[in-house]
């Protein structure tokens, strides 16, 4: 996956409009999804993702539904928006309906999915799902495919052995599998300093050969492994 930088200058407007509209009309969403959960209409629980919009727009474009496989986690909710999931299916998620795209209304709010494009249904043990994406990328490798599995996390995931396990075995066997953590200091119960000493959680990872890390954002780490 090449790398591209854009600006403000050599971006045309066609495309910052609609990157506009997208961040728009996710934190919208975002905000209204709790009224759902205080008015017992649905939504089980609502992690929200504002602060984390610059990362998960750029996850969602470079996807590419036709040769990708995405593995979004519970604050991804404009990951999905950004992929070309619509606030309706979104909703039918949240509202556990059967014409949810993804399980049918079977699965638990914030659990993103539309298995019809490569979004692929997550389990709800937290960083598990970076199992199943390098999984996904040894295939790809193995039968000659195009594309990537890309996995979306928190950084309070990387404490957890599934994840270890995933970015090792990807790494010692090169596979076309990026690692996208969303890192803002605070993990699910505890700030970061807590779970581990290093500044950038990525950094957990740096022994690990084949492994490129650069810093996305002040607090987003972006971990891609070359092929």
């Amino acid at each position: 996956m090449e790398a591209i930088n854009y600006t403000i200058n050599t971006t045309d407007k066609e495309t910052l409009a609609k990157w506009f509209h997208l961040l728009t009309l996710g934190r919208k969403l975002d905000e209204k999804a709790p009224n759902y959960l205080k008015q017992a209409l649905g939504w089980s629980f609502h992690a929200p993702y504002a602060g984390h919009d610059a990362i998960q727009l750029a996850i969602g474009q470079v996807f590419d539904r036709q040769t990708d496989h995405l593995f979004l986690y519970y604050r991804d909710m404009l990951s999905a928006l950004s992929a070309g999931m619509t606030t309706e299916e979104i909703i039918l998620n949240g509202l556990s309906k059967a014409t949810d795209p993804g399980t049918g209304g079977r699965h638990m709010s914030n659990h993103f999915s539309k298995p019809a494009w490569h979004i692929h249904n997550v389990s709800s043990a937290t960083g598990n799902h970076t199992l199943h994406a390098v999984g996904v990328a040894r295939a790809l490798k193995k039968y000659h495919q195009k594309g990537v599995a890309i996995s979306s996390q928190g950084e309070s995931s990387t404490s957890e052995g599934y994840v270890f396990e995933a970015i090792n075995g990807a790494s010692n066997e090169k596979l076309p599998v990026i690692f996208v953590i969303q890192d803002n200091r605070y993990g699910i119960s505890v700030p970061k300093k807590d779970q581990t000493a290093n500044l950038h959680a990525a950094d957990n990872y740096s022994g690990l050969k084949i492994l490129e890390s650069s810093i996305a954002t002040a607090k987003t780490c972006l971990i891609p492994l070359t092929p």
